[in-house]
Formats: structure tokens, sequence, C-alpha cells
């Protein structure tokens, strides 16, 4: 740096005369260097001296890091990186259950803090707002502020992982604002059937076209059993008792797979009359249609021997709704609150239900998102739903596979 001489009646303040930007002198590693104080003006340059000062006073004291720590100059995107190749460990340095959610969190993030080198130890609630700001505009469903704040929570488990590896002294962002107030919330309930008969028609719809029989099938099997959408599509045709779509030796039970905490899980759902129903006109349909796929749910490509996308559902009913075939919007996830409603009106408790769906959350989160059970049908005076409709099932509007 020859173009860099000291600043007459300054300490340890340099310039450089090509750019005019000004420069601390310190001592780093053994030796002199610079460090860019990042202005042209003198003014700012003298403050930004004065703040090194402070925080190396306060850094003597243990109050602060050195500003010629490693770990002020140690990016966002260098954590995000260390956390994806340590394979995305919770808080206690464990494996996450399922890590999806967290990868697709980090890559998003990356779009954003790799286009230039943020510092951790700049990270400010402004620069949160900025990024907010940013997903608004790029996100595809939604308003922005739910999934900003999901992907801010990846970032927060990201810093605090190079917390633990020493790579940071601390983070900035854990008493961040949140975007998303839960009053805003949109629970699944919303977006379920009100009974069995809705339910069919709303299924009828998809069976009428070959192309969406599949995910009728699948629509139906959520609401009997209570499952997630990753959980549902893991159901095989050749699975045995113990795996994931295998019935018990005396049929009254369904084997299947939680994607939430298995340490807790319930591995198995009761056949019900209505699933028993369900399962043989399924089987039947399958045998027709994909006799060599061995997926309850077959994607539309035989040659990858697949199960259907697991968004595939939820664009069906939206596409329907945009054809005017729906009145409102139904989900696939709203097939496990129609799981719910159907057994509070059995008047089963909740803390039954949530064992039977592995509501993790228990029986307050239930109620969160799934809304109070009437009194009286806690008193076994509900109105005593079912998963089939007094008429025609919706599998009815199937044509021949002929």
């Amino acid at each position: 740096m020859a173009t860099i001489q000291k600043v007459p009646g300054e300490r340890a303040l340099y310039r450089n005369h090509d750019s005019g930007t000004y420069y601390a002198r310190v001592f780093h590693e053994g030796g002199d260097t610079y460090r860019s104080l990042e202005t042209t003006r003198i003014g700012q340059a003298r403050e930004r001296m004065d703040a090194r000062r402070a925080a190396k006073a306060a850094a003597r004291l243990g109050l602060a890091l050195e500003p010629d720590s490693e770990a002020r100059h140690f990016t966002v995107t260098s954590a995000i990186n260390r956390y994806q190749q340590d394979g995305y460990p919770d808080k206690r340095g464990r494996a996450r259950n399922d890590p999806a959610m967290e990868a697709a969190c980090c890559v998003k993030l990356l779009e954003f803090f790799g286009k230039q080198p943020f510092l951790v130890d700049d990270l400010s609630q402004r620069v949160l707002d900025d990024y907010h700001a940013w997903r608004v505009k790029t996100v595809v469903r939604g308003e922005g502020h739910r999934i900003t704040d999901l992907e801010l929570n990846t970032l927060n488990n990201a810093l605090r992982w190079s917390v633990r590896k020493e790579l940071i002294r601390s983070h900035p962002i854990g008493s961040r604002v949140r975007y998303h107030s839960s009053k805003e919330a949109c629970h699944c309930r919303e977006f379920a059937p009100t009974d069995a008969t809705e339910l069919h028609a709303i299924a009828s719809l998809l069976f009428q076209n070959r192309k969406s029989e599949a995910l009728g099938w699948q629509m139906l099997f959520e609401a009997n059993l209570g499952l997630r959408t990753g959980e549902v599509l893991s159901l095989r045709m050749d699975a045995r008792s113990n795996e994931a779509g295998g019935l018990t030796p005396e049929g009254k039970s369904m084997c299947v797979r939680r994607s939430k905490d298995p340490r807790t899980d319930n591995p198995y759902a009761p056949v019900h009359a209505d699933l028993k129903r369900l399962l043989a006109a399924h089987r039947r349909w399958h045998q027709a249609r994909y006799p060599k796929s061995n997926w309850f749910f077959p994607g539309r490509d035989r040659s990858k021997d697949t199960p259907v996308y697991k968004d595939a559902l939820t664009k069906a009913l939206a596409r329907l709704r945009r054809e005017g075939q729906l009145d409102r919007k139904i989900t696939s996830h709203g097939m496990r609150a129609f799981y719910v409603l159907v057994r509070r009106s059995q008047g089963i408790s909740d803390s039954q239900i949530a064992w039977e769906i592995n509501h993790v959350g228990g029986v307050h989160t239930l109620e969160s998102v799934y809304g109070g059970v009437p009194p009286h049908w806690l008193q076994g005076k509900g109105p005593k739903l079912t998963w089939l409709p007094k008429g025609q099932p919706g599998w009815a509007a199937i044509q021949s596979a002929k």
C-alpha cells in the first residue's frame, strides 16, 4: 500500500491518496497492517478511530471482542456454510429429524447475504429489515412475513452453531423483531371440509380427471388418517406390517412413519370401518391403474416409480379454486384438521387425538391450531361425523380403467 500515508496530527490514522479512503494502522498477528475505515471523510474517520479505541478498551475488560479479532471479520455466508457442512445440527448438536426446511432456508439466505460480504459483526435490525423487504418482493406464496421469520430462525441457528464452534463470540440477532403475528395466522382448520359430503364432493372433482386420480386418493387418506403430506406419501403397497402402509395381521392397524419427533410417535393408525372401505376401493383402483408401482399414490411419470410430488395436491386444489369449482380455499393440510373434527365429534379427547396424529405440541397447540371443542361434544353429544358420505363416495367418479 505505497500510496497510504499518515495523516498529520492524527494518531495511527492513514489515508490512501488515490481513493481518499482512510485507514487505521493496527498490529495484527505479529506485524503492522491496515484496516479500512470505509470512509473518505476525515470527521467520520476520527469518529471510527475513537470507536475502535473504545472497543479495544472494552475488549481488555472482557466486555467486547477485540476490534481486530478474526471473529469480527467472520461473514454471514461463512456461518451458513459451516452450518450446512455440519448437517444442520440442533441446539444440542444432534442431527435434525427433518433438515429439509433448514436446507431450503439456507439456500434463500445465501441468495441475499452471498451477494456481498456481510459481516456477522455488522448484522443489525436494519439489515434484517432489508432482508424482510427483499423477501416480501420475491416470495411466491403468502405475504412474506412468516417465511422471513422461518428463514431468520435458520440464520439464528447457524450463528448459534458458529458461537458453539468458537468461530464468533456472540451474535446480534437473538432478540430480533418478528414480522409475523400469531393473530394473523390462518390455521389449517380454515381450509378443511366441513363434513364427509363436502370432502367427497371435492375428491370427486379430482377423480374425474385421470391425471389427478392419485391426488383424490391422497386427499381421502389424509382425511381418514390425519397424516401430514410427507407421512401419507411414504405409504407403500408392498409394505410389511411394521413398514409404512403395512397392516397388522388382524387388519385393525396400519403402520405409519411420523415426520415429527419419532421418539415419541405412535407408529400405528387404527383401521376404522370407513378406512377399511377406502383401502379396499383404493386397492382395486391401484391394481387397474398402476399394477407395477408399489407407492400408494404413484407419480405420473411411470418410468421413475416415485410418489406424487409433495405440493401436487394443494396445487391441484388451488387450480380447482381458480377455475371456480371450489368456492373457498381448501388445502392438503386441511385434511388433517378434518380428521381432528371427526374425532372430536365422536367425543374423543384432545389428548387422545394429539397422540393419534403425533401432534408434538400437545393439547395446548392443538386447540390453537384446530380451535376449541364445544363442551357438549366432550359429553358425547356431538354430531358423530364420519369419513364417508351417505351417498356415493368420491371414487365413484372414476372412469373405468378400460
